[in-house]
């Protein structure tokens, strides 16, 4: 009974296979043209669905697929797809293959192809020459120097795709003799021309001597190729790393070398395809110079420094210790003629001072840091949130400041900085924090050279305040002028939302200039970071002059971060006193930045050394987007040191806020008996003060104004 179901099953699925219609294999077919030239592309039409792994292919006459040029055929648009052509004439077939088999095919004659060259019958070694060609123009086509036996010579090719008007530009070898162009197309040659390629030289015109590290004119003659330069050659004719400048550069054939460090016998030549086609012997002298200052010094003291030396570009004088090693002051010698002013080291001993060339010490002179002491007298007991005075004896260097301090505690609880010129009184603010402090008179570096105890007590009466406004557009004198130092290092690159810092630091620094800054007013740019990664670079962008807004802010909006640059604050603040050399008024110096020094300078012994100039310089910082506490402390006391004011900018709209009040002018507030009590720059916040009679000076001249308990006064500075 199961052989008879099994059997009827099998006769009923025969019957349904022999019902079911018959599938046929879907045709496939291939259109091209039936000629073309080599390394042609030809344009192939096909017509079926495609399977996996479907391509277009070269066969020759039997059938053997070739080498090289394929296509998928489902990566067809509209079902046509390119192949460029074989580099070889001859008969072929244009394929469809699928599993590996032609399916479908078109029959394809290829022909050889010619191109014509016109070149000039010779050349400069070196030279850049124009290339007039007629040819099929493939895709990747090139022309290319050959040697006199038609072969390529590497490096020396122009794709023809960039030609202009059917004319490229072609550098011929650094070598003379025989050469030809060639036209290539797939690797292979078509067509050439002949040309010869002339040596040449150049004659190089200098001082027959001239001082180590000294800059210097000279003049030359030579075929000025793309990337000619002259270089100093030793005695060895070896080129000298960084002694170079390129000849494109030069003005009417003349430029400017400097001179190695060490002196001696060398040689300057013009140099082509980095081959020397002509040079100039030279002499390198040693030179000296010689310093003049006192024998001693009190330990941190400011002391002048009389020299006379070459004054090369970048030279400077700079304290050392007696084994070489620096000793962190130092000054460039061509932003002060004659004399330049350093400070002391604070540790007691024997030190030099030396003038430096390229890094070469051409003179020094020893000198002797000497200790100094210092006194306090202070009241016992002062009440809390009140200003005291303190009557100070000791160095009165800048930088060197009073500091309320808990001893039991890290940090200022309240500090001022002393300054000799508003004499040996200086007030200091006590915290509203009863208990038993200490006073110290603590130098620029750290050092404690006196100490009082002072006891705060509950204030008696509560402190008033005073509030500076300032005029709604700064009123500067004609004398007066400002200077910005935008920092562009690296981190200015970082976002804050969907803008990067640099940006928004350009945008309200435009905005500053555009609307606040009022026209004509004597004005300055200096930034940094924006020229070279790893470097401590800055740059003077916009050089002293009445302010144009228009050109100041487009040299604003050319300014661009650079990534890995560095954050030289300190030699970017010791730049300003040449920026500003011919300002006999007020100099307001607004520093913008986003962190800290990176260059290992010292920004606050730079903005000491400016306020011991006796000009009239403030220094106020605006922090960008700084969330450290202990940098924010930092850049308060540099800017208290300075005479300006610290403002913490973390946004957009504080930043814009920041600049406005940083060139508003400065006032300083004196008590009855003259001492200063208070200083700050109008707009800022305001200043408590103990209940009494101020008076609050600018440069307008001076305001009265009494100060009530537990009440804001307000002044205006127009």
């Amino acid at each position: 009974m199961q052989h008879k179901k099994l059997l009827t099953a099998i006769v009923f699925l025969f019957l349904i296979v022999g019902l079911a219609p018959a599938v046929e294999a879907q045709e496939v077919s291939v259109t091209a043209p039936a000629e073309a030239g080599i390394n042609e592309a030809i344009e192939i039409t096909v017509s079926g669905p495609p399977a996996k792994g479907d391509m277009l292919r070269f066969a020759d006459e039997s059938g053997k697929l070739l080498k090289g040029a394929y296509v998928y055929v489902g990566n067809l648009k509209n079902n046509k797809g390119a192949l460029s052509a074989p580099l070889e004439p001859g008969t072929y077939q244009v394929a469809y293959v699928s599993g590996g088999k032609i399916v479908a095919s078109s029959p394809l004659t290829v022909t050889a192809v010619t191109a014509t060259l016109k070149v000039p019958e010779s050349a400069d070694i070196n030279e850049t020459i124009e290339v007039q060609f007629d040819g099929p123009m493939n895709k990747g086509d090139y022309v290319q120097m050959l040697q006199s036996d038609e072969t390529p010579i590497r490096g020396f090719y122009a794709y023809v795709g960039n030609a202009k008007n059917g004319i490229v530009k072609l550098r011929v070898p650094a070598e003379g003799g025989d050469y030809g162009v060639g036209y290539f197309t797939g690797k292979t040659l078509i067509g050439s021309s002949p040309m010869t390629v002339r040596g040449v030289t150049a004659t190089v015109t200098a001082p027959e001597s001239v001082s180590a590290n000294e800059t210097f004119e000279l003049s030359f003659d030579g075929p000025l190729n793309n990337g000619d330069y002259l270089q100093f050659v030793d005695a060895n004719g070896k080129p000298m790393s960084g002694l170079y400048r390129y000849a494109g550069q030069a003005k009417d054939n003349v430029t400017t070398l400097t001179a190695p460090v060490e002196p001696g016998s060398y040689s300057i030549a013009y140099f082509t395809a980095k081959k020397p086609i002509g040079s100039t012997p030279i002499t390198v002298t040693g030179t000296n110079a010689t310093l003049t200052m006192e024998g001693t010094v009190p330990a941190g003291a400011h002391f002048p420094v009389g020299w006379q030396g070459p004054n090369n570009s970048g030279d400077m004088i700079r304290v050392l210790r007696p084994d070489g090693a620096n000793a962190g002051s130092y000054a460039y010698v061509g932003h002060n003629p004659e004399t330049v002013t350093l400070r002391a080291p604070e540790e007691i001993g024997d030190y030099r001072v030396a003038y430096l060339s390229g890094g070469q010490i051409l003179g020094e002179t020893a000198f002797t840091v000497a200790e100094v002491s210092a006194k306090l007298d202070a009241p016992a007991e002062v009440e809390g949130n009140q200003r005291f005075n303190v009557t100070w004896q000791g160095p009165g260097n800048y930088g060197d400041l009073l500091q309320l301090v808990d001893p039991a505690k890290p940090g200022n609880l309240a500090y001022s900085y002393v300054d000799k010129k508003k004499g040996n009184v200086t007030a200091v603010h006590a915290p509203n924090l009863p208990g038993t402090y200490e006073l110290r008179y603590l130098t620029h570096g750290g050092k404690v050279l006196a100490a009082a105890p002072v006891t705060i007590i509950p204030a008696k009466l509560e402190p008033g305040a005073l509030m500076v406004e300032a005029a709604d557009k700064p009123r500067l004198g004609p004398e007066d002028a400002i200077e910005v130092v935008l920092d562009a290092s690296g981190s200015m690159l970082q976002r804050q939302g969907k803008d990067r810092r640099i940006e928004i630091a350009k945008r309200t620094l435009t905005s500053l200039i555009s609307d606040t800054i009022p026209e004509n007013t004597a004005f300055v740019l200096r930034v940094f970071g924006h020229k070279e990664a790893d470097k401590c670079r800055t740059d003077l962008e916009i050089p002293l002059a009445p302010l144009d807004r228009a050109a100041a802010n487009a040299v604003i909006s050319g300014v661009t971060a650079m990534n890995l640059a560095k954050t030289p604050i300190a030699d970017s603040l010791r730049e300003t006193g040449s920026d500003l050399a011919a300002v006999t008024g007020e100099r307001i110096i607004v520093l913008i930045t986003d962190g800290e020094e990176t260059c290992e300078g010292d920004p606050a012994a730079v903005i000491a050394e400016m306020r011991a100039s006796g000009d009239d310089v403030r220094v106020n910082i605006v922090g960008y987007a700084i969330d450290d506490a202990a940098l924010q402390e930092t850049f308060a006391l540099w800017a208290n040191l300075g005479g300006g004011e610290y403002f913490n900018a973390s946004d957009e709209s504080a930043l814009a806020e920041a600049l406005t009040k940083a060139v508003n002018p400065s006032f300083t507030v004196t008590d009855e008996a003259g001492v200063t009590v208070a200083a700050g720059i109008a707009g800022g916040a305001p200043i408590t003060l103990a209940a009494g009679n101020y008076s609050v000076t600018t440069g307008a001249g001076a305001q009265q104004i009494t100060i009530e308990p537990a009440k804001l006064s307000t002044v205006r500075i127009e």
